[in-house]
């Protein structure tokens, strides 16, 4: 069993280290790799903008229903496989399309493909450090884990148009494979074998279907809320789906012998409040980096390869901060570290209201890292808090409840900011104001929707027990 390595050998810890770190690079990297090709996959396909952004939207969408799913499957038939059966996936997946995509309709469902895999390795991986590490190290050990999400992140945009700009877009697919493959062989010599729980040999089926369509659902109308409208009969279809499933969800865990996750977990306040304010401070993040680009490009007129580079400075700062985090949710228990992180995210959203068309680029840098900073110090202290609260049996349906949080909180931000934005703009364009002065009120108004969320989330992390 995994939790045996406790008091075992320091040198396993860090074997485990790296299988959760190259799984976590993997299918982070491959969240904004293709961004940058998905013009020129609109023009080879001769396709549309809106049918190659189903490139983007499947693979956080596959994660959104079945994190939860991937989460329970560990805990019931162990972590082993699943890492396995997750790094072969992924591998074949990302070796399949580029040869067999002829069409986008393909290249979408491996795609789609990708995106299980990504959910089979990244609903387990924290619960695997929680596992191996113990309370006193768990922070610190989450943080680190963290870097290589960071570094996966900030490398996707960067590693991803030299890719394109030297080779073509196979080459975005082919990347991660080398990784898998190290991740794969290091899973299957070094991790020892793990056991099912006795009593316990089936998944819950019904309840994650329902769970699924709850959230795809809620996820798909958010996402297209832009085009369809909020008064759409479309809108209104996915929201109404959305209810009745969750209310089914419930329904079902409460008449099950099995069901996918013990809803009496959310009695705990740690439990509770910890993903409220993960989701929260997600939501706040994701507003920023989806509106930050916009702001580089259209108003301040930087080039895409620079304003990429304005970008990197949120995951690099979230990179050093992360370890800091976790040890001092260590040391101090979890509300200063995520309290002063939020707050920092907060002060980003306060000075975006200052920005304009001169604004420096190092101001802008700046704010930029008081959001890295700031995600660096809270997350990792909330994970900690979110999966040190849980029995040991459960921890792999926490590392999923925690991802489908931070994926909800991502869907939710890139919907809050987009409707806000536009929303705003239409609210100011009856003014004599310029182009600019429109699109920089609504964006300042748009990042006090934020300072709200953050503050929330503020809220939630006081209510969290400082000691666990």
């Amino acid at each position: 069993m995994l939790n045996k390595m406790k008091c075992g050998d320091e040198k396993l810890k860090w074997c485990i280290f790296a299988i959760t770190g190259m799984a976590n690079f993997s299918v982070c990297f491959a969240i904004n790799s293709l961004n940058l090709a998905l013009p020129t996959l609109m023009d080879e396909f001769g396709v549309s903008q809106g049918e190659v952004s189903w490139l983007a939207l499947v693979y956080t969408f596959i994660p959104c229903c079945m994190l939860l799913i991937c989460g329970k499957a560990a805990d019931i038939y162990g972590y082993k496989r699943q890492y396995q059966i997750g790094f072969c996936f992924f591998a074949v997946a990302s070796v399949l399309a580029p040869i067999l995509s002829d069409r986008l309709i393909t290249l979408v469902f491996f795609r789609a493909m990708q995106g299980l895999g990504y959910c089979l390795l990244i609903s387990i991986t924290q619960a695997t450090v929680t596992k191996t590490f113990d309370a006193d190290e768990r922070g610190k050990a989450l943080g680190i884990n963290a870097i290589f999400v960071s570094v996966g992140l900030a490398s996707g945009p960067s590693i991803g148009g030299f890719l394109l700009t030297h080779f073509s877009w196979h080459s975005i697919f082919y990347f991660p494979i080398p990784f898998c493959l190290f991740g794969l062989i290091a899973t299957i010599i070094i991790m020892p074998e793990d056991y099912r729980r006795t009593g316990e040999k089936r998944l819950d089926w019904p309840g994650g279907l329902f769970f699924a369509v709850f959230i795809g659902a809620l996820a798909v109308g958010l996402n297209f809320s832009d085009d369809w409208g909020l008064r759409s009969v479309a809108f209104v279809l996915c929201i109404a789906l959305s209810i009745l499933s969750f209310m089914l969800f419930l329904w079902r865990e409460n008449h099950t012998d099995i069901p996918m996750i013990e809803l009496n977990l959310f009695h705990n306040k740690t439990f509770s409040f910890a993903n409220a304010a993960c989701c929260l401070s997600y939501m706040t993040q994701q507003l920023t980096t989806y509106l930050f680009p916009f702001f580089l490009i259209d108003i301040v007129m930087l080039k895409p390869d620079k304003a990429g580079i304005v970008m990197l400075s949120f995951p690099l700062a979230m990179m050093i901060a992360s370890p800091f985090g976790g040890t001092l949710s260590d040391y101090y228990g979890t509300r200063r570290p995520a309290v002063a992180g939020l707050l920092l995210i907060a002060l980003n959203c306060i000075l975006v209201g200052f920005f304009n068309e001169n604004s420096n680029i190092i101001f802008i840098i700046l704010t930029l890292i008081m959001v890295g900073g700031g995600n660096g110090l809270s997350v990792s202290a909330i994970n900690s808090a979110i999966l040190g609260s849980v029995p040991k049996e459960y921890l792999g349906v926490a590392s999923g409840t925690l991802a489908t949080m931070r994926t909800i909180g991502n869907t939710f931000g890139t919907a809050i900011g987009s409707v806000m934005l536009i929303t705003r703009q239409t609210h100011y364009s009856f003014l004599q104001l310029s182009d600019n002065e429109i699109y920089l009120f609504a964006q300042r108004d748009t990042f006090l929707i934020g300072l709200g969320l953050v503050s929330l989330a503020v809220l939630s992390v006081i209510k969290i027990p400082d000691r666990l």
